[in-house]
């Protein structure tokens, strides 16, 4: 850590690392590692050669002395480690001061860690007793950015079930704030996606600007998505969109492609939810998930946007009359009276465009419209198993 702080203040300034602080600092460093170099030779050469005792041929050297100077030699070492550290603390305010006065810089130094709850719990317990106990140092302020609730996870992984981890992190921590959960919304509204070629749908207004980012933040609210899932949502949406241009450029075709079952269907293999698996181009199978139902839009719910945009993506069976008034089955896409569209002027403007796109696009289907493809299910699924191919 006071190696890669070394490196970060160097590069603040080239001219920090001349100053005799900088000098100083690296000098104790060494000494405070040398301590540790014997055991380090046998790890680094099990690990690398898969053979410790290469690496302990010094150690063997050592303990062939007489143990009085094998003592001595040990005090020593421990008593210069001990120095160096003292001095590294000292080194770390001199240097501090050294870019207040000479360079303008404002103190505190602010030292942000980052993903603590995501290490290896026994490492992530020692860092917090380094900062604590070796970084107490003047003109130094350390930021730990992480998951409370995980890294208790990872002390009580060490200590046991039973130990209070929450009261051991107070020892480390001199003030703690929460953050808020971020604004989903806002978020994605800065996410692009320029595919004004391909037939996106549904969208709220009389064009798709935008759809993709609502519908996103919309699933993601309802699926409990973390900022980092929809990252990864993000590029995998983008990735499915991309190719779907390509395939348009290729063939030529109108490409429909129901944004709302996509999205879904990718959340759902990320979580690997069964509804997955037992969808088909002619079977719906009943949600797993269990959301909080409520008005997405104005008179348009959470639960009818979920189960209009699948029922779109999956076919229906009917008859028609053919040839000499015999009934003919065939497979046919919701129409506008099978998802509610109405031309009442109560309806809300924006559910009125929202169905009113999901029934343009299923008469690209059932009206074979020629050099048109229309992405049902399982079109869908080869979609998004390709996207998760690439992460």
């Amino acid at each position: 850590m006071t190696s890669e702080l070394l490196t970060q203040l160097e590069q603040f300034n080239d001219d920090i690392g001349s100053q005799a602080s900088a000098q100083s600092l690296k000098l104790f460093l060494g000494k405070a590692l040398k301590g540790s170099l014997v055991g380090l030779a046998g790890i680094a050469s099990a690990k690398l050669l898969n053979d410790s005792n290469i690496g302990m041929e010094t150690v063997k050297e050592l303990l062939e002395d007489d143990s009085d100077t094998f003592r001595t030699q040990l005090t020593k070492d421990y008593s210069e480690q001990i120095e160096a550290i003292k001095q590294i603390r000292l080194g770390l305010e001199q240097l501090a001061e050294v870019l207040e006065i000479n360079f303008s810089a404002s103190l505190p130094v602010v030292v942000l860690v980052d993903e603590l709850d995501r290490c290896r719990p026994t490492y992530a317990i020692e860092m917090l007793e380094v900062i604590k106990h070796f970084f107490s140092t003047k003109n130094f302020v350390f930021v730990v950015a992480t998951d409370t609730e995980q890294l208790c996870h990872s002390i009580k992984a060490v200590y046991g079930n039973d130990f209070a981890s929450l009261q051991y992190l107070k020892r480390f921590f001199d003030r703690k704030a929460n953050l808020p959960e971020p604004d989903i919304e806002h978020y994605l509204s800065n996410k692009e996606f320029n595919y004004p070629d391909l037939e996106i749908f549904p969208y709220f207004s009389y064009t798709a600007t935008n759809s993709v980012n609502k519908h996103l933040a919309i699933l993601a609210k309802a699926y409990g998505l973390q900022v980092r899932d929809i990252d990864q949502l993000v590029n995998k949406v983008d990735a499915c969109l991309r190719t779907v241009e390509a395939l348009k450029r290729k063939k030529n075709e109108a490409q429909h492609i129901n944004i709302v079952a996509l999205i879904i269907g990718l959340i759902e293999q990320d979580q690997g939810l069964e509804s997955y698996n037992e969808r088909s181009n002619y079977i719906t199978p009943k949600s797993q998930f269990v959301f909080v139902n409520k008005d997405i839009i104005p008179g348009l719910s959470l639960k009818d946007c979920i189960s209009k945009s699948l029922s779109c993506v999956v076919l229906k069976q009917g008859t028609i009359k053919g040839p000499f008034g015999r009934d003919i089955s065939h497979h046919y896409l919701p129409r506008g009276d099978d998802l509610g569209l109405s031309q009442s002027s109560s309806t809300p403007e924006e559910k009125h465009w929202w169905i009113m796109s999901l029934s343009k696009n299923t008469a690209a289907f059932n009206e074979e419209i020629p050099n048109s493809k229309y992405w049902l299910w399982e079109d869908l699924k080869g979609l998004i198993e390709l996207a998760g191919k690439l992460e």
